[in-house]
């Protein structure tokens, strides 16, 4: 009951053929330091622009892409992580070396895990935001609505559902959402459900952070998982974000700055 599922294989024989990904970019491109921001399913990532806007006035140089599939990224057939993986890996601070930080939300968070287990010098440290480390079980039709009615949020819809959220950031991701087919959602879920990467990340060797959702939330990351991981990792924090739902960037950007400018626990 207590043990995560492992990792599940690509479901392709051949190798993942990675894509050019657009990026945005905010600050000196020859800054001290440099994040990745990956973002979640039927987002992107101009979507991360109070928390990149931020760390880019700290000193930071951020960079944000669009995953395959999301935003302007190309279209493809093959949506499982090992693709994501082969896409992310080749985008590398100016100057090359590592990221200081990579930060992913929800499904970025589950790349973020697995692309920095794959090239363990590609990530200095994590920050990863409510990821969606482990789905267990059967990909059912009632998480495929749920996910896919996403795709329809109107900004009317978003406001709605979240008061507190900043206009543009209503405004960006009913545009993302729109810009995201049924078809990539449905292929998401299909070439990877079940999945789990929370073994892939306690094998990590460097620092990592994970915020989690409120638990009236219904949070990704669960405190089971959080305390597995803790148990096992010691170079490993994680807190719960109070309030704030699966979008803590939106809901409360101010906990992932101060996340992602605190020192790292070695």
């Amino acid at each position: 009951m207590n043990t995560p599922p492992k990792s599940v294989p690509s479901l392709s024989p051949t190798p993942a053929v990675p894509v050019r990904l657009p990026v945005l970019h905010w600050g000196r491109p020859d800054a001290s330091r440099h994040a990745l921001l990956l973002h979640g399913l039927t987002s992107s990532g101009a979507c991360w622009w109070r928390v990149a806007d931020e760390l880019a006035e700290a000193g930071w140089s951020v960079t944000a892409p669009d995953l395959r599939g999301h935003g302007h990224a190309p279209r493809t057939r093959r949506y499982d992580i090992a693709s994501f993986v082969a896409d992310v890996t080749p985008l590398t601070p100016h100057g090359g070396g590592a990221w200081d930080l990579v930060i992913g939300h929800s499904l970025g968070g589950a790349i973020a895990t697995a692309t920095a287990g794959a090239e363990p010098g590609w990530a200095a440290r994590l920050l990863l935001v409510d990821p969606a480390l482990t789905i267990a079980g059967e990909l059912n039709e009632a998480m495929l609505q749920a996910m896919t009615a996403e795709l329809a949020a109107t900004p009317e819809a978003l406001r709605a559902a979240h008061p507190a959220w900043h206009p543009e950031d209503i405004t960006l991701k009913a545009a993302a959402a729109a810009l995201t087919s049924p078809h990539v959602v449905n292929s998401i879920l299909r070439q990877n459900i079940p999945w789990s990467y929370e073994q892939t990340l306690t094998a990590y060797p460097h620092p990592a952070t994970v915020l989690a959702a409120d638990p009236t939330q219904h949070p990704a990351f669960t405190a089971e998982e959080g305390r597995r991981v803790a148990s096992a990792k010691k170079n490993f924090t994680w807190s719960v974000v109070e309030g704030a739902g699966h979008s803590i960037h939106r809901d409360n950007p101010a906990a992932v700055i101060a996340a992602a400018l605190a020192e790292p626990q070695a």
